[in-house]
């Protein structure tokens, strides 16, 4: 069976439509190849068509509608380096030929001699040099990953920090910004690795890895830099801002649990920063004080954060958050703030109901998920968890009549509070009030069905159930079909890039089944962009939320109504 002749694409640029006639005619009887030539005479639609279509090569005539030659070459040369650019040109000289190179045309093509073979002798050689330069990029690009980045957890190595560190400095000496470097260590990772193996001590660096990299800016660079020690550039952090980035990752490496061969380890880190200075020469004299104020940090314990700009022997170093002040602040305190998120119709745009959500105190504990590891790690969580509620339902009912909210509940929490005064606390003896609460199914740990009594006394009372989180938790199926919600939220890590994933529609496709079985209205969260909400409106979804259609706005309690201290309490 013969081999069909692959297709090349060629760009014309030209003024005068009779040349594109001419090399068309010209390689029209080519064997080795089909020539597809698309002729333009302005270079604004040349660069438009090399922006949107795949072309091989690039011929410029010698009389561009728009601007000479060289020039023409010159730009589009620069908007696809990877892509070989050819001038062609009647009779040329040495030197026309040489100006043309210069431009950043590979060759020159004569257009009075012109044959088919000379003209594909020369395009061959330059689609066969232009495959070659990209092969060696992705070569140097391989090898420049395997040199300065750790295989485990995709993380700069050693020699890829090195590097950034070099680079960071010296921006920071040219715009006179500070420089903090943070070293986070992971607290008894020995133990895990003697204990658990190797293979779920690798599990922990990956999980840390990850957590780190969430909680940092996109300027910051993060790396591996031993065992089980991390380094993080802070660039240009402003006053207290490293302090709280710190805090930010103790809390998310403090996050994860690892259990296997039934025992459960919790991760934490120990953290240090220093600030670099201009005396400051190489790695490892930031990292020597860096590692320096990291044990005179651990005097003290583990799992915080010190900070020394420059430590001398026997200097205190104090933790970067007070505890037993916070947690006396969280229980008794007016230190919590309520927002509202609309949930919205999406035929209309109509808002139907509101997610009342919950701002920690100014800080690393302002995002809900560090303010309640926190209070986890102070054995406070349900209290704090209880006083969200309230706030939430308090500042839900002040924002007008008959009002219609969702609000979070945890598990542990459902189990531990009695329905009758979650009911209380939620409606306030009101019978205008309409209720969603949202239980995440992330949090579904272990056996779902001892939540199921609880869940039947809030049905009856007329309180929505929804399952929170839908799509990347541990017991999706089993928790929807035990539960039966009358709401499912889709994660938005199932809705954000949903109109160019074939994989995440085809996976939501599957969920929307699920949800039809059950006969739960779905409400998609994160919508962020107008064709993840077109994707989601063809297949169905009639509810959304995220920032497409607003941002939580915090409350702020109605005139005369009970404080938020008293709400809390």
């Amino acid at each position: 069976m013969p081999v069909e002749a692959p297709l090349r694409r060629l760009l014309l640029l030209h003024r005068d439509p009779a040349l594109a006639r001419r090399v068309r005619a010209l390689l029209e009887p080519a064997t080795v190849a089909h020539h597809r030539v698309a002729h333009f005479t302005h270079l604004t639609d040349a660069l438009t068509c090399l922006q949107i279509d795949d072309v091989d090569l690039v011929l410029v005539g010698p009389e561009p509608a728009d601007l000479d030659q060289l020039r023409a070459v010159q730009e589009l040369g620069a908007a696809r380096p990877e892509t070989p650019v050819l001038a062609l040109m009647v009779s040329p000289d040495p030197g026309q030929a040489a100006a043309a190179r210069g431009a950043g045309a590979r060759e020159c093509l004569p257009l009075d001699e012109a044959d088919l073979p000379s003209w594909l002798r020369t395009i061959d050689f330059c689609l066969r040099e232009a495959a070659i330069s990209r092969e060696l990029a992705e070569v140097t690009a391989r090898l420049d990953w395997l040199v300065h980045m750790d295989g485990l957890t995709g993380l700069l190595n050693r020699k890829g920090m090195e590097r950034a560190l070099r680079d960071e400095m010296t921006l920071s000496r040219a715009s006179g910004k500070d420089l903090t470097v943070m070293l986070v260590d992971l607290d008894d990772f020995s133990r895990i690795n003697a204990t658990l193996g190797h293979g779920v001590g690798d599990l922990v660096l990956v999980g840390a890895a990850r957590r780190i990299r969430e909680s940092v800016r996109e300027q910051d660079k993060v790396g591996r830099c031993g065992t089980d020690r991390f380094v993080v550039l802070l660039p240009q952090a402003g006053p207290g801002e490293a302090e709280i980035i710190a805090e930010k990752i103790r809390l998310a490496v403090g996050r994860d649990v690892i259990s296997a061969g039934g025992q459960s380890l919790q991760t934490t880190a120990s953290l240090a920063l220093t600030t670099v200075g201009d005396a400051d020469l190489s790695y490892d004299e930031v990292m020597a004080r860096a590692h320096f104020v990291l044990q005179h940090g651990k005097l003290n314990g583990k799992n915080r954060v010190s900070h020394a700009a420059a430590v001398e022997k026997g200097q205190d170093i104090l933790p970067a958050l007070a505890g037993p002040q916070m947690v006396r602040a969280l229980l008794e305190d007016d230190v919590l703030e309520a927002a509202s998120q609309p949930i919205v119709n999406m035929d209309d745009g109509r808002i139907v109901s509101r997610e009342m959500l919950v701002r920690g105190p100014e800080g690393p504990l302002r995002r809900p998920d560090n303010l309640f590891r926190f209070c986890q790690e102070n054995d406070i969580l349900a209290a704090v968890d209880l006083r969200c509620l309230r706030l939430c339902a308090l500042r839900a009912r002040q924002m007008g009549p008959n009002p219609d909210y969702h609000v979070n509940i945890m598990p542990a929490t459902l189990l531990q509070t009695p329905s009758s005064e979650l009911i209380r606390a939620l409606t306030d003896g009101r019978d205008d009030v309409t209720c969603c609460l949202e239980i995440s199914e992330q949090q579904l740990l272990g056996d779902p069905s001892v939540l199921v009594p609880h869940v039947r006394e809030l049905q009856q009372a007329g309180v929505r159930i929804a399952i929170d989180d839908v799509g990347f938790g541990n017991s999706c199926l089993e928790g929807l079909i035990m539960l039966h919600p009358h709401v499912i939220k889709v994660d938005k890590r199932l809705v954000r890039g949903l109109a160019v994933d074939p994989e995440m529609r085809r996976a939501l496709s599957r969920l929307l089944r699920v949800a039809d079985v059950l006969e739960a209205e779905v409400v998609a969260e994160g919508i962020e962009t107008t064709d993840d909400f077109q994707v989601l409106a063809d297949m169905g979804v009639r509810f959304g939320q995220g920032y497409l259609f607003g941002r939580p706005e915090l409350c702020k309690a109605a005139p005369g109504a009970p404080d938020a201290a008293a709400a809390q309490a």
